[in-house]
C-alpha cells in the first residue's frame, strides 16, 4: 500500500467511535467558535473536574502519530498541569512534556480544550457521554486525530492481574499490524500470550515475558514485553488499576493502544453464549475496510443469525448473512471461523469479561487479501425498539470522503424515543471545521436482532444496538467510509 495513502487512512484503524460530517457553520475557520447552544443535558465546567488521561491518534500529510498523557481540569476551565508523549512513525518523539490550558464545557456536552507545551499547542473538540468519559477530535491545519478523555480514579501502586491488551499500528516497514492478548502483571514481572498479524501475516499464541516500572503519582509508568518476534517498549498512562492506555516508545515500530484487567472468563463452549455485536476495523491489500454487525453464540460452537455491513475502500455491502463456528479456552482467549459463500475469515479474541472481548481478524482464505483487523464485540440486549431509545446521546464518528479526505465529528442528539433526533454537531473535514451546526436525524431498530437503520443529517446509516445506552453506526453510502457510536449521556 502507497506509504501516504497508508497514512492518511491509519486513523480508521483504531478508532474507538468514526463519524458522520457535515459543511455548515464556522467552516474554514481553525480556530472554532466556543461551544454554544444545543440541548440542555445538564453540562458545565464543572462537569470536566480532576485528572483525566487522554488519548488520540490520527495522521498528518507526513506521518502517523498518537499520543497519550493526563491533565489536570479545575472545574472552572483551566488545565492546571499535566503531561504529554508524543510519537510519530517517522521516529520523531517528544517525551514527557509539561502542559497546561484552558477548556470550556457547553451544556450539551460538546467542549473544546487547548493543551499547550513547549513543543506546540494543541486543540481538541470533545463530546462528552459523563463526567467520566469523553470522545474528542483534534483541530489543526495539518493533522487529524480521533481519541478520547477518561477520569483519572486511582494509580495502581502494586500492578496484579491479568490485562487483555490491544496495540494498533505499523511495523519496521510501515505495514499494518495489530496485536492483542493476555498479560499478566506480577509485581514489576510480566508473562502472557500474545497473538499478532502483521501485514496479514498471523502469529498466534506468541510466548511473551518482560518487566514494567510502578507508575508515578501521575500515572505515567513504562513497561516492556518480548516475544520471539522482538521486543516493544510501551509508555502507560493508568486511568486506574484496571485499565491504561499505550503508546510505544519504540522509534521504528509505531503502536497504540490500551488494555483492560480480566475481571472473569467464560471458559467453555457452553458458557461462552449469548448475542453479541462486533465492530472492527483496519486493512486489506485493497485498502481500508469497515465492518459492523451481529451475531449469536449459540453454547454448542456455532454462530447463528449472524449478518454483518461493511465498506472495503468505497464498495459498500449491506446486510451480508453468514455463518461458521467457535471455540473458547479457559484463559478466555476464543476463536471463530467466519464462513462466507465465497471466503472464510479467521478470528481470534480475548475475554475482558464474557460480555467484552477485544477482537483481532487473522487470516483469509482469499489469495492476497492480507486482512488486519482489529476492534471489539460487546454483548447484545436484543429485542429494543425505537421506544427504548430516548434522551440525550453522545454521537462520535470519523472516516474519510473517497477520493476527499479525512473528516471526523462530534456532537449531541436528543433522541425522542420515536425514531427522531436533533442535536448540534462539531467537524473537521479537510482541515475545515463547522462549529455549533445543528443537525436532525433518524434512527430505527426494525430487526428483533437490533439492527436498523438511520440518518445524521444527510449522511445514511445502518444501526446496531448493543443496548439502549449504545448504538453502533456505519455509513451506507460507499463515498463515505464513516463508522461511530452514540453513548447515552450520564
Amino acid at each position: 500500500m502507497n506509504g501516504t495513502v497508508r497514512r492518511i487512512l491509519l486513523t480508521l484503524v483504531s478508532v474507538v467511535a468514526l463519524g458522520a460530517l457535515v459543511a455548515c457553520g464556522d467552516s474554514g475557520n481553525h480556530t472554532p467558535r466556543t461551544p454554544v447552544g444545543g440541548n440542555n443535558a445538564g453540562f458545565s465546567n464543572a462537569s470536566l473536574k480532576g485528572n483525566y488521561v487522554f488519548s488520540a491518534n490520527g495522521a498528518t500529510s507526513s506521518f502517523s502519530y498518537a499520543v497519550a498523557g493526563v491533565f489536570t481540569a479545575d472545574g472552572a476551565g483551566n488545565i492546571t498541569s499535566g503531561l504529554r508523549d508524543t510519537v510519530n512513525d517517522g521516529g520523531n518523539q517528544t517525551l514527557n512534556e509539561q502542559i497546561k490550558g484552558t477548556y470550556i464545557v457547553n451544556q450539551d456536552g460538546r467542549g473544546q480544550v487547548n493543551l499547550k507545551g513547549s513543543s506546540e499547542e494543541v486543540i481538541y473538540r470533545f463530546v462528552m457521554q459523563s463526567a467520566a468519559s469523553a470522545s474528542l477530535f483534534q483541530i489543526s491545519t495539518n493533522a487529524d486525530a480521533v481519541g478520547r478523555i477518561e477520569l483519572q480514579t486511582s494509580v495502581p501502586t502494586q500492578l496484579s492481574g491479568t490485562y487483555i491488551i490491544r496495540l494498533d499500528g505499523e511495523d519496521l516497514n510501515l505495514n499494518p499490524y495489530g496485536t492483542i492478548g493476555g498479560l499478566t502483571f506480577t509485581g514489576t514481572s510480566i508473562t502472557g500470550t500474545i497473538d499478532e498479524n502483521d501485514a496479514g501475516t498471523f502469529r498466534p499464541q506468541l510466548a511473551a515475558t518482560g518487566s514494567t516500572v510502578s507508575p508515578a503519582l501521575t500515572g505515567r509508568s513504562t513497561f516492556t514485553y518480548t516475544t520471539a518476534k522482538g521486543t516493544h517498549n510501551l509508555i502507560a498512562y493508568w486511568v486506574s488499576p484496571s485499565r491504561v492506555e499505550l503508546i510505544s516508545s519504540d522509534k521504528n515500530f509505531f503502536l497504540y493502544g490500551d488494555a483492560d484487567l480480566q475481571t472473569s472468563v467464560a471458559g467453555t463452549v457452553a458458557s461462552f453464549a449469548g448475542n453479541e455485536v462486533i465492530k472492527t476495523s483496519g486493512f486489506t491489500s485493497n485498502g481500508p475496510i469497515l465492518e459492523t454487525g451481529r451475531l449469536t453464540l449459540d453454547g454448542t460452537g456455532n454462530l447463528t443469525s449472524a449478518i454483518e455491513d461493511y465498506n472495503e475502500e468505497g464498495v459498500y455491502y449491506d446486510g451480508v448473512t453468514f455463518g461458521g463456528t467457535y471455540a473458547v479456552d479457559a484463559t478466555g482467549r476464543w476463536n471463530a471461523t467466519l464462513t462466507y459463500p465465497t471466503s472464510t475469515l479467521g478470528l481470534v479474541g480475548w475475554q475482558v469479561s464474557p460480555q467484552q472481548s477485544t477482537v483481532l481478524v487473522t487470516v483469509s482464505n482469499r489469495p492476497n487479501y492480507n486482512i488486519v483487523e482489529t476492534g471489539t464485540m460487546r454483548a447484545q440486549t436484543v429485542g429494543l425498539t425505537a421506544a427504548s431509545v430516548t434522551g440525550n446521546y453522545a454521537e462520535i464518528l470519523s472516516g474519510f470522503l473517497v477520493g476527499s479526505g479525512k473528516a471526523e465529528s462530534g456532537g449531541n442528539f436528543s433522541a425522542n424515543g420515536a425514531g427522531n433526533l436533533n442535536g448540534t454537531v462539531d467537524s473537521q473535514t479537510q482541515d475545515n471545521v463547522s462549529s455549533n451546526v445543528s443537525e436532525s436525524g433518524t434512527y430505527s431498530v426494525t430487526d428483533s436482532n437490533g439492527r436498523g437503520s438511520g440518518t445524521i443529517g444527510t449522511v445514511p446509516l445502518r444501526v446496531y444496538t448493543v443496548d439502549a445506552n449504545t448504538l453502533y453506526m456505519i455509513s451506507t453510502d460507499s463515498k463515505r467510509l464513516y463508522q461511530g457510536m452514540m453513548s447515552k449521556q450520564q
